[in-house]
């Protein structure tokens, strides 16, 4: 057994050295797999490096995008910041970035923009481009287009424009008689005390002189604009909003509780709550005067007695006498008696009743646009149902003017037909002025101008209307005093030769921002 083992053993050949060749192969390979793997990381960090800036520098541009947006809600922007960049992170690394806004109208033409106001047309559209830099250079661009509307209706022409004061109490509405048309109620100084079932359908403006107090059921349904403090004492008694859309203020305002505003409440000043509000926008307070709408003191523009801007109109010769002439006619055709004031061949005609013991009837109007004068009269007074009936346009420029038990001006032939009572300034110097002997205009009672009659209202003294009056058109006045069941349904008509004022305002409160797209796009 011995001999067996020892001639196994004189055979088995040393093979110790293949281990080690075999253990120095494993750690070959072990060594590769290890610099793959170290490969991949680095590959993969340098990526998610790269990914990383590129997704700062993309967060960075768009975060640069969206201040602008908030930017374009108070202001026209040209650029942002207005010089150099504005940090926009410093982690992983430093980035950078501004943004450039080019502003275009409703026909894609380009506006300027400088200085933070834009010249050229109305801003309808903008398109916001904002780059980020990383330190090392590297950048990314992200592009928005965003419609624009303005956050304030822009006047058309004030419905009431009140120079001195204005008064509203006991159920007064101000409407519009036209689709799609803005009522604007203009106060150039004073005070405004909106109580007792006062409806503005449309924009109270309340420019210098004084602030506005709300109370009762007293509702403006578009924008409040106010110079000084605006007082809301007492919420809609029907529970309403008091301001249906923003309320702006160059100053403080004091709510009570249970008030409710329809969008915004933006103030120069601070807000004083007397409990809950509800505000359906922002409350923002303390802001800059730049930041809301500016409105400056228009002055009541002034109204001469000039015939020849009356182009079309009968307007020539002695405009008394064939004011005169005219309801003589009237009076016969109307069969009235013989000794009526208004037959009198000597007469004034200054007082003109439609009851049987004088005119008879009603006044028909010529058939062909005419101007009258009746400022030989200290008062031109319509009165006892009387009714003038249009057939063309009229013009009467009186003293002063009285009307009272139901004066109404209805179409004779059912067609639209304007009328005009001015009482105009005697002294032409630019500026109207309650002076010199002339006076106010005041229905006492009854519909003035029944549809579709429209009908201007002009004096720099007093308007004074009451009890149920129905009026279609404007008014323009030193001091409008408007109370009882009155209605004003707001109809432009203007008056011929005169610019009257523009309701828009100087300044602009920013604009509604409703974004079209936002991308990345190539750096510019």
């Amino acid at each position: 057994m011995r001999a067996v083992i020892r001639r196994r053993l004189a055979g088995v050949r040393d093979d110790r050295g293949s281990v080690l060749v075999a253990a120095v192969a494993v750690a070959i390979v072990g060594v590769m797999l290890a610099l793959t793997v170290v490969g991949s990381v680095i590959v993969a960090t340098r990526s998610s490096g790269k990914d990383r800036a590129r997704s700062t520098e993309v967060h960075a541009a768009e975060g640069i995008v969206d201040h602008v947006y908030a930017d374009l809600e108070t202001a026209t922007p040209c650029r942002w910041p207005a010089t150099g960049s504005a940090s926009a992170g410093t982690t992983p690394s430093r980035v950078t970035g501004n943004a450039t806004i080019a502003y275009f109208d409703k026909d894609g033409k380009a506006l300027t923009c400088a200085s933070g106001a834009v010249t050229g047309g109305t801003a309808a559209t903008a398109v916001v481009t904002a780059t980020a830099k990383e330190g090392d250079g590297s950048t990314r661009t992200m592009q928005s287009k965003v419609a624009l509307t303005p956050s304030v209706i822009t006047g058309r022409g004030a419905a009431i424009f009140a120079a001195n004061s204005i008064m509203t109490t006991n159920s007064f509405t101000v409407t519009t008689a036209l689709p799609d048309t803005a009522v604007d109620v203009w106060v150039d100084s004073g005070d405004v005390d909106c109580n007792s079932g006062v409806t503005v359908n449309g924009n109270l403006i309340v420019v210098s002189g004084g602030g506005v107090r709300i109370s009762g059921a007293c509702r403006v349904t578009g924008n409040l604009w106010s110079k000084k403090d605006v007082e809301i004492s007492q919420a809609h008694t029907g529970g309403l909003q008091s301001v249906g859309q923003s309320l702006f203020a160059t100053a403080n305002a004091r709510m009570n509780s249970g008030v409710k505003i329809g969008q915004d409440v933006v103030l120069t000043g601070a807000l004083t709550q007397w409990g809950p509000i509800q505000v359906g926008g922002a409350i923002r307070t303390g802001v800059g005067a730049a930041q809301i709408p500016q409105y400056i003191k228009k002055g009541l523009p002034e109204v001469t007695y000039r015939p020849s801007d009356w182009v079309g109109f009968a307007n020539t010769g002695d405009r008394q006498a064939a004011y005169r002439t005219w309801v003589r006619a009237n009076a016969a055709a109307n069969g009235a008696p013989s000794w009526a004031s208004s037959m009198n061949a000597s007469g004034t005609q200054c007082t003109v009743a439609g009851a049987s013991y004088d005119l008879n009837g009603p006044l028909v109007g010529p058939t062909v646009p005419t101007v009258f004068d009746t400022r030989n009269c200290a008062t031109t007074q319509f009165e006892n149902g009387l009714n003038i009936r249009l057939r063309s346009d009229m013009v009467i420029f009186a003293n002063s003017f009285y009307s009272t038990g139901n004066f109404r001006v209805t179409s004779a032939d059912g067609a639209q037909h304007k009328f005009w009572i001015i009482v105009p300034d005697k002294n032409p110097n630019g500026v109207a002025e309650c002076a010199g002997g002339i006076g106010n205009i005041k229905g006492d009672s009854g519909s003035l101008a029944v549809a579709p009659i429209t009908v201007f209202m002009y004096t720099p003294c007093t308007i004074d209307t009451n009890n149920d009056t129905q009026i279609h058109g404007q008014l323009y006045g030193g001091t409008v005093n408007l109370r009882n069941p009155v209605t004003i349904n707001y109809v432009p008509i203007g008056i011929p030769g005169v610019d009257l004022p523009s309701t828009d305002p100087v300044g602009n409160a920013g604009y509604r921002v409703d974004v079209v797209y936002k991308r990345e796009i190539g750096t510019p």
